[in-house]
């Protein structure tokens, strides 16, 4: 099995994590909790989050230089360079 063929079924696996550990429940008046904050994370976020971490790459990397480039864009800057 290659690379890639490997990458693409960690893919697959985290996107049925996904669906099934992160998926909302049904609300219940008076018994559901509601927190006053928290993440919204679906099954592409988490996806794209592994993919980072296999790149090895967690703070930089492509998904950085492609948010640096959006970013720039967005605001009407040639150039953007994020920290961490």
């Amino acid at each position: 099995m290659t690379a890639n063929n490997l990458r693409e079924q960690i893919s697959q696996l985290v996107a049925q994590y996904a669906n099934e550990a992160l998926s909302p429940k049904p609300f219940v008046a008076g018994t559901s909790v509601v927190p006053p904050s928290g993440k919204v994370i679906g099954a592409k976020e988490l996806q794209l989050m592994v993919e980072a971490s296999l790149d090895g790459w967690l703070t930089t990397g492509r998904f950085n230089d492609a948010f640096e480039k959006k970013l720039g864009e967005f605001i009407g800057v040639p150039h953007v360079l994020t920290t961490t």
